[in-house]
């Protein structure tokens, strides 16, 4: 997808803390010879961005980043506990004008296509109703269902977000319509700049402490989410060794796929 498809240029903003609660240093992990970060800004080079920036609190990933790509580092806090609250001060020093398009791209998802970047940013510029736009895929187990890990998105008709949960359940806040599908949330985001220094200024809501997800946030504040639903990308994120191990293995597999050697 070109940039000219869109009404106006987007740029990515990856946000790497160094200190993840549940795999600290995580970023810098070999995967097939490049970091975990190194990875995850080469395929959002992929997508149609007019700039992709690193957003980090860490000189160990801005050295990494520095060296091994061509991406720009914007530094800022260790206090943030959230990627949105650290992208926020980042589009603030980078001077980012108001109406202008970010996309949050997770830096623990090193396979992340850019194709599916271009999609969101694609859908937010084209519905400029919406307040943000994310990604979802179809559920494709009963194991998926039930893992808490796989945030569970409820869409209506018109393609919006109804609510997310990590159960399978539709909460009970929440009236069901027949019309309403459930989905497995990817992790992305798009925004314009303006939105997102309204999101980090609200207070953290009910039902975003319950669940622990920052997108409830938007939802109890009745904010329109728009989701794009995709089955070309299940959303792929380390936040441990084995999904680290992961990773290796699907790389390698692709690889060999390409070149004809067996997997």
């Amino acid at each position: 997808m070109s940039s000219d498809s869109l009404e106006n240029d987007f740029c990515v903003v990856i946000p790497a803390r160094y200190e993840s609660s549940r795999f600290p240093g995580k970023l810098l992990e070999d995967i097939c010879g490049k970091s975990l970060i190194q990875r995850v800004v080469e395929c959002a080079q992929t997508s149609a961005a007019e700039r992709v920036v690193v957003a980090t609190d860490s000189d160990l990933i801005e050295q990494e980043v520095a060296g091994q790509t061509d991406a720009e580092v914007c530094r800022t806090s260790t206090r943030h506990s959230t990627g949105t609250d650290r992208i926020a001060e980042a589009v603030e020093h980078l001077d980012f004008p108001d109406d202008q398009i970010v996309v949050n791209v997770q830096g623990d998802e090193p396979l992340i296509p850019g194709e599916l970047i271009d999609q969101v940013a694609f859908k937010l510029a084209n519905n400029r109703t919406a307040s943000l736009t994310t990604a979802a895929c179809s559920v494709k187990s009963q194991e998926e269902l039930i893992d808490s890990n796989v945030v569970k998105c409820w869409v209506n008709a018109n393609g919006d977000a109804v609510t997310f949960s990590r159960t399978p359940e539709l909460p009970a806040e929440f009236v069901a319509d027949i019309a309403m599908q459930r989905y497995a949330h990817i992790g992305i985001y798009a925004y314009s700049v303006d939105y997102l220094q309204k999101f980090v200024n609200y207070t953290a809501t009910r039902l975003e402490v319950k669940e622990r997800l920052e997108q409830m946030r938007a939802i109890e504040n009745r904010d329109r989410i728009m989701v794009h639903i995709t089955d070309d990308y299940r959303g792929i994120g380390v936040d441990t060794r084995e999904d680290l191990e992961r990773v290796r293995n699907l790389l390698i597999a692709s690889e060999h796929h390409t070149t004809g050697v067996p997997a």
